[in-house]
Order: structure tokens, then C-alpha cells, then sequence
């Protein structure tokens, strides 16, 4: 089973063949069979060089600045609302040194009215709540111990709903400071890495492209590139899913180094296209318009062809199938573009090749293990 798996009738793979699945194999996504695939992050997606020059683009794009939110509102709890430090320079203090994050706070002019009505609300609450125990009404008085538990229920909920925002704070990233303490001399980072798992039921229930997407934008996160893996589980076990995904982790050798490149937000190709404006982030946008066209090209030929796979996959296993010539009855498989019939669930299911079919789950759960002791490039988990 490609790429990385042994074959379903226990054939050896061609020299082509094996060729096929290396490359597959580079191309990002592990994919034992169902119902796990893995897919490492920009570092396995893209080539090394690419990757490589979108990096040094993203670094100098960002060296030293401290990210913030874009909202004047917001102010470091260093500084007053003017501006101005209350206490020594952060510019002054070593970049070794200083936090790798920074708290911000809302400015006073606008946190204090909105604790003032806090306060005043709550006051009215309190007095309204007393008139009303003192209120009683012995004619439905079950009618009112209801109503004063629900008020109680009610001010209770709303007043844990209004303590955070009474001191509000927001935590930024110091870019600077986070390269200086986490990123090592030849280019890889200390960073925890990130395993992002994602789930699907089913490819027609839940829009493959859609899934695809979700894909991309995870790979071409703004994380270090050998610390990003995403793994993808499709509990009906379709081949679909399985050169979907294949196809995504093709298209992500084009759309992760754009990302990098220009700063793109949002990462799903599929809601950035859709925007109607494009604000640029990036540092080279004399080469936007250009890589953005072809980019966009791209992606409407992926679009294309991943639209085409259930076709696809339909007519190739027609075809094997009648080379075989089955007899009424008799299963009919679903085949792989590499001449060998899919593991997981059939186009047509039939013994062992149904959804949820737990014989299946169990072999590509020992399948997972084989190829995880044996590859050295990409994460692969059970």
C-alpha cells in the first residue's frame, strides 16, 4: 500500500513503483492505509530550499518587534495611557534578557467608566433582589420562591461573566526575545512542538475540500517548520480522503512558502481567495500580484481535480475490475492509482471493507507501528 505500506496481495513493488512512494513519502503526508494519515509541516510540504528563503523572509520581516493587537485601546501595563514608560526602558534592557512576552492592559479612560456601571448595576441588582424577598406574595408563593431563585441563578451567572472583563489583560509575543532564546545555530528551533490532530466522518457528509483546507492552514502555520505535524483521522476509511490528502500535500509545496512569503491571512486558500480585499503583510510585494495570480491558478486546478477524484477512483476501479472479469457477485474492490486494491472501505463495500470495520483499524494500526520505527523524515503515530 502506498506510499510507505506493503502491498494488499503480498506483490513486490516495482522499481517505479517504490520510486512513486518515495516521493510520495516526500511530498509530506504518511498515510498507512485507513484511518490515520500524518502530515508534518512546512519543512516535509515544501522543498528545502523554498522553505529555507521563506524563513529568512519571515524573520527579517519581524526581528525585534513585539507583536500587538491592532487596537489603540490596548497598552502595556509598563507603560501609562499616554505612552509613556513607569519604569526603565525596555529598549534598554538586553535582548537575552527580556520576557519572552509582554501584558498588555485596556487604557484607564476606558476601563474605569465600565467598572463605575459594573458597579452601579450591581448595586441595582442588590436592591432589587432585597424589595423583592420582602415582597412576598402568599397567594403563589411557590410562583415566588421560583422567581427568586431565578434571580439569584441569573446574578450569579452575569457576575461571573463580568469578573474578567473587570481587569482585562492580553499576553504578546516578543518576537526578538523568542528567536534569541529558542531558535539554535543551524536553523531549528526548541520550540514544544505542535501535534495537531483533525477529524472527519465521513468525505461526503463533511466536504473533502473543506478538509483539505483545514490542512493547508494548519500547515503553513507561522511555527517553526519541524515542529508542526497535523494528523488527520477519516473514520469512514475512504480512499477519497486518502488522495485527497495526497493532493493537498502537493498544492502545500506552492501555498506554505506563499504564506510565509507574504504574510497571508487567512491561511485556507479557500476564505483568503474569497475576500474581496487583500491587505498585504509582507515584505516583497512587488512580487505579490504575481505570485498571488499564479497561486490562485494553482489552486483553481487543485479545486479541480480534487472535485474529479470520486469520479475518478469510480472509473479506475471499473477498470480493474473488468480486466479481472468478476462474475455477478463476486466483490468488486476499489483500486489504488498503483494497481493495488485500497485496505480501507470499499466503493462498494463488502467482508472487511466496510466502515468502521475494525479487522482494518487494526492493521494500519500495526502498519503504523512498522513504518514508524523505519522512517527517519516524518512523523508518523499510531
Amino acid at each position: 500500500m502506498a506510499p510507505g505500506g506493503r502491498r494488499s496481495n503480498g506483490e513486490t513493488p516495482t522499481g517505479q513503483q517504490q520510486q512513486q512512494q518515495q516521493a510520495d513519502g516526500r511530498r509530506g503526508c504518511a498515510c498507512g492505509g485507513f484511518p490515520v494519515c500524518a502530515c508534518a509541516g512546512a519543512a516535509a510540504v515544501a522543498s528545502a530550499a523554498s522553505s529555507a528563503d521563506m524563513d529568512r523572509v519571515a524573520v527579517a520581516a519581524t526581528e525585534g518587534q513585539i507583536g500587538a493587537v491592532n487596537d489603540e485601546s490596548w497598552v502595556a501595563v509598563d507603560l501609562s495611557d499616554d505612552g509613556l514608560s513607569s519604569a526603565a526602558d525596555p529598549g534598554a534592557v538586553a535582548l537575552e534578557e527580556r520576557p519572552v512576552f509582554r501584558t498588555e492592559k485596556i487604557k484607564g479612560v476606558l476601563l474605569h467608566p465600565y467598572r463605575v456601571l459594573i458597579f452601579v448595576r450591581l448595586i441595582a441588582f442588590t436592591l432589587f433582589v432585597i424589595w423583592r424577598i420582602s415582597h412576598r406574595n402568599p397567594d403563589a408563593l411557590w410562583l415566588w420562591v421560583t422567581s427568586i431563585a431565578g434571580e439569584f441563578w441569573f446574578g450569579f451567572s452575569w457576575l461571573l461573566d463580568q469578573l474578567p472583563k473587570l481587569n482585562p489583560i492580553n499576553r504578546v509575543p516578543d518576537l526578538g526575545a523568542l528567536r534569541q532564546r529558542f531558535d539554535r545555530a543551524d536553523g531549528t528551533s526548541r520550540l514544544p512542538g505542535l501535534d495537531i490532530f483533525v477529524t472527519t466522518a465521513d468525505p461526503f457528509k463533511e466536504p473533502i475540500l473543506s478538509t483539505a483546507n483545514s490542512i493547508l492552514s494548519i500547515l503553513a502555520a507561522d511555527y517553526p517548520v519541524e515542529r508542526n505535524t497535523c494528523y488527520l483521522s477519516d473514520d469512514s476509511g475512504m480512499l477519497l480522503t486518502y488522495e485527497a490528502m495526497a493532493e493537498a500535500a502537493k498544492f502545500a509545496t506552492v501555498w506554505v512558502p506563499f504564506c510565509r512569503k507574504h504574510g497571508i491571512e487567512p491561511r485556507g486558500p479557500e476564505s483568503y481567495f474569497e475576500l474581496k480585499s487583500h491587505p498585504y503583510m509582507g515584505r516583497s510585494q512587488e512580487d505579490f500580484v504575481n505570485d498571488r495570480r499564479r497561486v490562485r491558478g494553482d489552486y483553481d486546478e487543485f479545486k479541480a481535480r480534487i472535485n474529479g477524484l470520486e469520479n475518478d477512483i469510480r472509473q479506475r476501479s471499473d477498470a480493474y475490475n473488468a480486466a479481472r472479469g468478476l462474475k455477478d457477485g463476486e466483490p468488486r474492490a476499489t483500486w489504488m492509482a498503483d494497481g493495488t486494491q485500497w485496505e480501507g472501505t470499499w466503493v462498494e463495500p463488502s467482508e472487511n471493507h466496510r466502515k468502521g470495520d475494525h479487522a482494518g483499524i487494526v492493521l494500519v494500526s500495526r502498519r503504523f507501528l512498522l513504518l514508524r520505527a523505519s522512517s527517519t523524515d516524518t512523523h508518523v503515530a499510531e
